[in-house]
C-alpha cells in the first residue's frame, strides 16, 4: 500500500479546515443578517404600532373636542368663545372653531351668479369658475325634488326648511360630492370645502355669518363689527384640529344640525376628516378645555 507523503496529507488536512472555515463564517454572517432583518422588522413595527396609537389618539380627542363644542353650544347663555385654543385632559392642544352653515353658498340652492363668483375666485379663472357651476347646476339637477311645504320661500327659506326637512330635496347630499364633479381638481376641492355646505336651503350666504375670505371673493357686505355668538339654532360645522406632544395631528369635522326634527337637542348629520393646511397659533400655555 502506497504511503501518502506527509506534506500532501498535511495540505488536504489544511485545505478541507480552511473550507470549514469559510462555510462557517458565511453562516455566521447570514445569521446576523437574518438576525438585524428581524431586529430592524421588529423596530418597524414598533414604530407603526406607536403611529397608529398616537393617530387613534388624536382622532379620539378632536372628537371629544368636538363633543365638548356642541355642549358649550347648548349651554344657555355659556360664556365660550369660539375660535377656541385650550388643553384636552390628556394634554392635547386643540383649536376648535364653529362655523355656521348660513354664511357659506349652498351647493343646492346657491343661484348661478353665486356659483361663479366663488369658483371664479377660487380658480382665479372666470371661465373655468363658469364650468364649475354649470356642472354643479348639472348635479343637482338630476335629483327629483319634492314640493315644497306652505309657508316657505323659494329662495331663502327659514332655518327650519333646511337640511331637506321642509322644502325641496337636495340632489347633493354631502359636500365631498364635489370632489366627483367633471373638471374638479383636488387643489380647487381643498380651497372650496370651508365655503360651501348643503344645509343652509339659501340662494346666497348670509353676510353676518359669512367669512372674510367668503366675504371678500363673493363681494357680500361686511358683517357688524361685534363678534356674532353662535346659538343652538340651524346647522354649523365644528372644526376640531388636535396637536399630540409627540407632534401628531389630527383635524376633524362633524355637521351638526340643531334642528333635526328628533327629540334630541342636535344630530350629527355628517363626519369628516379635515385638511391641515394651516396651524393655529402657538401658546406655551393653553386654559384647560373642561373646568372642574
Amino acid at each position: 500500500m502506497q504511503e501518502i507523503p506527509r506534506k500532501s496529507l498535511l495540505r488536504s488536512l489544511l485545505h478541507q479546515r480552511g473550507f470549514a472555515l469559510v462555510t462557517v463564517i458565511w453562516g455566521l454572517g447570514l445569521i446576523l443578517l437574518l438576525g438585524g432583518t428581524l431586529v430592524a422588522g421588529a423596530k418597524y413595527r414598533s414604530r407603526i404600532a406607536s403611529a397608529d396609537t398616537s393617530i387613534a389618539r388624536a382622532a379620539a380627542a378632536a372628537e371629544s373636542a368636538i363633543n365638548l363644542a356642541i355642549a358649550a353650544t347648548l349651554m344657555p347663555e355659556g360664556r365660550t368663545r369660539f375660535p377656541l385654543q385650550c388643553r384636552m385632559p390628556g394634554g392635547e392642544r386643540a383649536f376648535v372653531t364653529v362655523e355656521e352653515e348660513i354664511g357659506k353658498v349652498d351647493l343646492n340652492t346657491a343661484s348661478k351668479p353665486i356659483l361663479e363668483r366663488l369658483f371664479a375666485a377660487l380658480a382665479s379663472d372666470k371661465a373655468f369658475g363658469e364650468r364649475i357651476a354649470g356642472e354643479i347646476l348639472r348635479t343637482r339637477s338630476t335629483t327629483p325634488s319634492t314640493t315644497p311645504r306652505p309657508g316657505t320661500e323659494a329662495g331663502n327659506p327659514s332655518p327650519s326648511t333646511t337640511n331637506g326637512k321642509q322644502g325641496p330635496r337636495p340632489g347633493i347630499t354631502s359636500i365631498m360630492e364635489l370632489d366627483q364633479m367633471a373638471g374638479m381638481s383636488l387643489g380647487l376641492f381643498r380651497k372650496a370645502l370651508p365655503f360651501i355646505t348643503v344645509a343652509s336651503g339659501r340662494t346666497s350666504p348670509a353676510g353676518e355669518a359669512a367669512s372674510p375670505a367668503l366675504i371678500e371673493a363673493l363681494g357680500l357686505s361686511p358683517p357688524p363689527a361685534q363678534p356674532r355668538r353662535i346659538s343652538a339654532s340651524g346647522s354649523v360645522t365644528i372644526r376640531a384640529d388636535v396637536t399630540l406632544s409627540d407632534g401628531s395631528r389630527q383635524v376633524r369635522e362633524a355637521l351638526i344640525d340643531f334642528e333635526g326634527g328628533t327629540q334630541l337637542p342636535y344630530v350629527i348629520r355628517e363626519w369628516r376628516l379635515g385638511t391641515s393646511a394651516s396651524s393655529p397659533t402657538q401658546q406655551r400655555r393653553l386654559p384647560p378645555c373642561v373646568r372642574i
